[in-house]
């Protein structure tokens, strides 16, 4: 059996140890935008970058034009370039909003709707119908994401008078009369579709980050299922340490 042989750039990238894959670049910079090392408004010199990355300089253009064409900087012939926004850091199972966490809420559609197998099945009930709440989610005044939660038709409190700052956990108690637990969450992305695109203000397939949710109380019963989908340019999942033991 021949022995395995190694990709002839596995041990370096190149010959002066430059960074030549935009893609790790790009990377390097969103975590740096993400963790607040790059504020918004900040000019970004290509020189620096090359220096403080230790990549070639078309590695670091090809990044910088991927950054621009998302929206997240801004290029400017013999102005350079900056940050527009570093976007929404939210944790995988929890939001915060209102001045909190600078995200606002506006309930868009709320009504009960036929139940279906896999909404029986996540909230353990046999009701026909289940409650709906369609929300959009804002920050700065940009609509930058949407959720559709599902909980038990016999909670009828009112979603509009929930009031900022909140985060899921206010939310549970408050709402639904819930101590907080358990949280199941499954991420994933898709293209968006017209609908999310008109009320996101982006272009239909541009994409989404998308988040599946189910909350449980203390007890572990299942309290409301949710569906987020949010723009892929403007947030990003935060899950903070891991523990391994």
């Amino acid at each position: 059996m021949p022995e395995p042989t190694e990709h002839p750039r596995a041990h370096g990238g190149s010959a002066r140890g430059a960074q030549i894959s935009a893609r790790r670049v790009r990377d390097l910079l969103l975590a740096a935008i993400r963790a607040g090392r790059i504020t918004p408004g900040s000019s970004l010199n290509e020189e620096h970058l090359m220096r403080t990355y230790s990549a070639s300089r078309g590695a670091v253009r090809n990044a910088l034009s991927q950054l621009t064409s998302i929206g997240i900087l801004e290029r400017r012939t013999r102005v350079g370039t900056r940050l527009v926004e570093a976007g929404v850091r939210i944790g995988v199972a929890d939001f915060a909003f209102g001045e909190r966490g600078g995200v606002s809420i506006t309930v868009l559609e709320q009504r009960l709707v036929p139940s279906t197998p896999l909404l029986r099945e996540r909230l353990q009930i046999d009701d026909e119908v289940v409650r709906m709440v369609e929300n959009s989610f804002t920050f700065h005044d940009e609509a930058i994401g949407i959720r559709t939660a599902y909980f038990r038709p016999s909670i009828t409190s009112d979603p509009t008078s929930l009031r900022g700052p909140l985060t899921m956990s206010t939310v549970m108690r408050d709402f639904f009369g819930a101590e907080p637990g358990l949280v199941y969450a499954w991420i994933g992305a898709e293209p968006s579709d017209a609908r999310t695109s008109r009320i996101l203000d982006i272009d239909e397939g541009a994409p989404l980050l998308r988040r599946e949710l189910i909350y449980l109380d203390t007890d572990d019963v299942p309290i409301q299922v949710v569906f987020d989908a949010f723009r892929a340019d403007r947030v990003s999942f935060d899950r903070g340490p891991i523990s391994f033991d």
